[in-house]
């Protein structure tokens, strides 16, 4: 680290301490704490001359309480990251506080709460209750919590998912000492809606799930505020150039598919949009192999392929992936540190635009997990910074331009209470 550590990781360094020295215990309910210390490392500067290093810390607690003969519970999940380069990295949120009441062959759940969906691994597309929390990990697989009420209905063959979201929350985004983002910068505090609620706007979805033998599979409609933004390029009160972000109205509807046949899993998400111009389909769709016990050893080997195609093409703004081939392989070691990795490498089939991956992560002892992830941008020509606003208008610029000085190692361990 090239930079003087903060006061705040610091003192979250010194919690970890603290915290381990005596067991963390609730009077009432299950209070599970974890404490994770985060070095990022960079192959080069970034286009604005932004640091190497990043070094952070982060703090995630989990209480739940359960009455009524567990038929009543409360969960409650907040988040907070300290980082020392990146003030808009630098954040906390509520990712969950809910209650539950559970029936017979219902479920009910009021306040913040996570929802994922989906089946595929290099992208997750049809993913779309909660916001992303971009300043977390560039994956979009950080969720911020969604205020919302649901109920579920078991129902003969399958589950009615009914979503009725209250209260819209906006991206996260790095912000200009930050790494991974585009050569001109956000500006979130300026952010635009077609909606007159702006981020009151209650949004709705319904979702059937069923499971046909060996088919598992959920179709879903989704209105309301897109969680993924448009760009209007904009001069800032002191004349620089900035992006605003831009929330439209869209109806989505999706559907996420998987066939389990033997060592063999085939996958399906697509989706069908509107409200960004001209309604528009995408769908990912793959296989995973697994060969158990490899090389004759106790390690499993998952050999995973999958196709990215989105009906915009070019015009795909919000997404890399337009027309991609994904490959990737997942070894599961089946030791007692739970030891696990994924590799993999996009490959853009018209422009040979690349992005190598790696994510590896194992126990240390009984509270302690480390976990490595890196990444690889090639294939494209860096962004002329004497003109950042014509290398991001120009159409014909390849799309990960802005992240090819961005290659990055990043090692973080996780105190467990």
């Amino acid at each position: 680290m090239t930079r003087r550590m903060g006061r705040p990781l610091l003192a979250l360094c010194a919690l970890s301490v603290l915290l381990g020295s005596a067991p963390v215990a609730a009077e009432s309910g299950t209070l599970d704490v974890d404490l994770g210390v985060q070095a990022r490392g960079f192959a080069e500067q970034g286009l604005h001359g932004q640091s190497r290093s990043q070094p952070s810390a982060s703090l995630r607690l989990r209480w739940t309480t359960a009455w009524d003969e567990d038929s009543q519970s409360l969960t409650f999940s907040p988040f907070y990251r300290y980082d020392d380069e990146d003030d808009e990295r630098t954040h906390g949120d509520l990712r969950e506080l809910f209650w539950t009441r559970i029936g017979e062959d219902w479920e009910v759940n009021v306040g913040a709460r996570q929802v994922f969906w989906g089946v595929t691994e290099f992208k997750h597309l049809v993913d779309i209750i909660n916001q992303t929390d971009l300043v977390e990990d560039i994956d979009g697989e950080d969720k911020l919590g969604q205020p919302m009420a649901h109920v579920s209905l078991v129902r003969a063959g399958g589950i009615l998912d009914l979503y009725l979201l209250t209260g819209f929350r906006e991206r996260t985004f790095p912000g200009e000492d930050g790494r991974l983002r585009p050569p001109v910068p956000i500006d979130p505090d300026r952010a635009r809606y077609e909606s007159d609620d702006r981020a009151r706007h209650v949004d709705a979805a319904v979702r059937w799930s069923q499971d046909v033998g060996p088919v598992s599979y959920g179709l879903y409609h989704f209105a309301g505020t897109s969680r993924d933004p448009l760009f209007t390029p904009e001069l800032s009160a002191g004349g620089a150039l900035t992006l605003v972000p831009y929330y439209p109205q869209i109806d989505q509807t999706g559907l996420d598919a998987q066939l389990v046949a033997g060592d063999w899993a085939f996958k399906l998400e697509a989706i069908s949009r509107s409200g960004f111009g001209e309604r528009y389909e995408a769908f990912n769709a793959g296989f995973e192999r697994t060969l158990v016990s490899v090389f004759g050893s106790r390690s499993d080997l998952g050999l995973v392929v999958e196709y990215m195609h989105d009906g915009r093409g070019d015009e795909a703004f919000d997404t890399l992936f337009e027309r991609d081939v994904a490959l990737g392989t997942r070894f599961s070691f089946n030791d007692i540190a739970d030891t696990q990795a994924l590799a993999g490498v996009i490959v853009d089939s018209e422009t040979a635009e690349r992005v190598i991956s790696l994510e590896a992560s194992r126990r240390l002892g009984d509270s302690w997990t480390v976990a490595l992830e890196g990444r690889v941008f090639d294939g494209a020509d860096s962004p002329d910074m004497d003109a950042p606003a014509a290398a991001l208008l120009d159409p014909s610029a390849d799309k990960s331009s802005f992240l090819q000085r961005d290659d990055y190692v990043q090692l973080e361990f996780t105190r467990f209470f």
